[in-house]
């Protein structure tokens, strides 16, 4: 960059704070550079440098760039991030034996950052790292999905009641009180939506606000996953995450 010192600093901050602004609905470039008064050219060059460093993230639609709360968590968050929940998760699975998914919302779907195979002959290997779907048709996402503001829930079943029915005939009334008994437990559980056959719990992992910034499932067939395994799976979870604090 050709600017420098304080000025590029503040500039920085500007485009920052104007993602942080617009939340996870996000930006394209020309509205940083209306909001910010900063030129487009420059735009680009600062979130080359931000995205670079994972405090700004790129959505996958239209060129549009979204505010990293993981990046900017503090307080317990601070330390979840995606490559310190990495051996989390591996801890995970090498215990319960299953595949355990980590989840952030991408904004009306859920985006597996990471998985990890576990020993049980049958794993569900369906779900990769980069794979999308609908928030709240699997367990990771529902986690995410009903910690999100009232609003935001609804902005995103409205927006999902088209395609909701292809998993597993899923309604927004359905996900509704999927969500309500989400909230009422403190973790999710989903079954034959996602994947049939399959049923998976799921814990948020929140920023000290309350926004979820991930989410962590594990998921097993159905058979597998009694009432009371999906709660000591929770439990492990839960565990692993507050060893993961630093």
């Amino acid at each position: 960059m050709d600017e420098s010192g304080p000025k590029t600093f503040r500039r920085g901050l500007q485009i920052i704070e104007a993602l942080r602004a617009a939340g996870d609905d996000g930006l394209k470039i020309t509205d940083i550079a209306a909001l910010t008064g900063i030129q487009r050219t420059t735009v680009y060059r600062f979130l080359d440098v931000l995205v670079d460093q994972d405090y700004v993230q790129p959505a996958t639609e239209d060129r549009v760039f979204i505010f990293n709360h993981a990046h900017f968590a503090v307080g317990p968050s601070a330390t979840y991030s995606i490559d310190r929940l990495k051996p989390v998760l591996a801890r995970i699975s090498a215990q319960t034996g299953d595949s355990s998914f980590l989840v952030r919302r991408e904004n009306g779907d859920s985006l597996c950052v990471h998985r990890e195979v576990g020993t049980y002959p049958v794993q569900v290997l369906s779900v990769t790292i980069g794979h999308k779907q609908p928030l709240g048709v699997g367990a990771a996402g529902l986690a995410l999905l009903a910690n999100l503001p009232k609003n935001d829930i609804e902005q995103i079943l409205h927006a999902n009641k088209n395609i909701l029915p292809t998993f597993g005939g899923m309604t927004c009334e359905q996900m509704e009180q999927l969500i309500r008994s989400t909230l009422e437990r403190g973790w999710s559980a989903v079954g034959n939506a996602a994947v049939p056959g399959v049923l998976g719990v799921g814990v948020p992992i929140l920023h000290r606000s309350g926004h979820p910034i991930f989410a962590i499932s594990v998921s097993s067939v159905i058979d597998r996953m009694p009432l009371a395994r999906q709660r000591f799976i929770v439990e492990l979870i839960k565990k692993e995450l507050a060893l993961a604090i630093v």
